[in-house]
């Protein structure tokens, strides 16, 4: 006598199967979005750590405060515009000033996307 799955056996493995595939693929959907923003969030966070690296090298051995005001520039990193906005502030001491530093990714249309915002202080020495 043979013996074989019925016909509602194969109904149901088919169904947990459906499901467990759909789950995993689902799954690994969002884990290819989490990477993508990982990794846009990895180059903001360079881009604003060179900018600051930028200003501290340009006024290594200046003999006046750095001036105030808003900077904003295009970088092209890893095939992508970027919009870098730095804004120096003064303290409370004359030497001393805040850098809020912005970056924004450009999309294809439409405004900017701030990414990342890194502050830092910048000092004579």
């Amino acid at each position: 006598m043979k013996r074989g799955f019925t016909l509602i056996e194969l109904l149901v493995a088919l169904a947990v199967f459906a499901v467990v595939a759909t789950t995993v693929y689902t799954k690994s959907g969002e884990s290819i979005r989490q990477l993508a923003v990982m990794e846009e969030r990895t180059l903001a966070s360079w881009l604003a750590d060179n900018e600051l690296a930028l200003l501290r090298i340009a006024r290594a051995n200046a003999d006046t405060p750095m001036p105030t005001g808003a900077d904003e520039r295009q970088v092209i990193m890893a095939n992508r515009t970027w919009s870098v906005r730095s804004t120096i502030e003064g303290t409370s001491h004359p030497w001393l000033r805040r850098v809020d530093v912005e970056v924004a990714i450009e999309p294809d249309r439409g405004d900017p996307r701030t990414v990342h915002t890194l502050t830092g202080f910048l000092g004579r020495y």
